[in-house]
């Protein structure tokens, strides 16, 4: 069911829910939306999951000033106020990995557990540098179409899938997906990182080669993290890894109801 929810600011957030129990905030990365997580919709049976579409994707509000990693931590933080959500459990892929870390560090009280998933702390390559560069030079031009064909194709195989995909995808508004990369590419928490005291898994595709300093950044300084590489992926484990991501994630699950 998806609900269109106003903050306290007037922007509107668009929200997905599924299923009962403990809630499980999935946060999308740039220039995809709520969609991201079509294949953790099984997770259903095992929390409530929650799925927004950030300022800018899907039915969510534009936002044509700059903002910062901060300020969407804030504006999710309080769309988990409005739906009654007192400590969820934050599932961050790529920069969506990147505000739910600054969400645990702003409201450490109010996060139960943090997955991450081929995540970053700081952009600190040359890879990821020239990454972000691209999709900034993208997002200036307006070029939301052709990202949306590209990120759909690297994570999506089935062509029904892919147009339901790029269908949602282009939604995404230029200006505000431009301030979003923007902002994910400044963003560096890596110092503050001993500063999360949170039970935490770290998930990584083992083909995803330039990825790897970046998990041993959060794995020495996330001090209850535990890293898990699966095999034969790269970078899109929230798709090409579904089976197994999602089968980590309730085991996740069990292990903070055993806590």
């Amino acid at each position: 069911m998806e609900r269109i929810l106003t903050l306290s600011n007037g922007e509107q957030i668009a929200c997905t829910l599924l299923g009962q129990g403990t809630p499980l905030v999935c946060i999308h990365a740039p220039c995809i939306g709520s969609i991201n997580f079509t294949s953790q919709q099984p997770l259903s049976d095992s929390y409530q999951l929650v799925l927004p579409d950030l300022p800018g994707h899907g039915r969510s509000s534009s936002l044509a000033k700059p903002f910062t990693i901060h300020d969407l931590a804030v504006c999710l933080h309080e769309l988990m106020g409005l739906l009654g959500h007192e400590r969820p459990i934050l599932l961050g892929y790529s920069q969506g990995a990147s505000i739910a870390l600054e969400y645990a560090l702003c409201f450490p009280d109010k996060v139960q557990g943090l997955i991450l998933v081929s995540a970053f702390s700081e952009v600190s390559d040359l890879y990821l540098h020239s990454r972000f560069y691209i999709a900034e030079a993208m997002a200036s031009i307006h070029g939301v179409p052709l990202l949306a064909r590209s990120i759909t194709t690297s994570h999506v195989e089935n062509p029904d899938m892919q147009e339901t995909w790029i269908r949602h995808v282009s939604l995404t508004d230029a200006d505000t997906l431009k301030h979003l990369y923007v902002a994910g590419h400044s963003y560096h928490c890596t110092d503050r990182l001993p500063e999360i005291h949170l039970p935490t898994l770290l998930v990584y595709g083992e083909e995803d080669r330039h990825m790897y300093r970046y998990r041993q950044l959060l794995h020495q300084g996330l001090p209850q993290a535990k890293s898990v590489i699966i095999p034969g992926v790269a970078h899109q484990v929230v798709t090409k890894a579904s089976t197994e991501l999602n089968r980590l994630c309730r085991e996740f699950s069990n292990v903070k109801k055993g806590g």
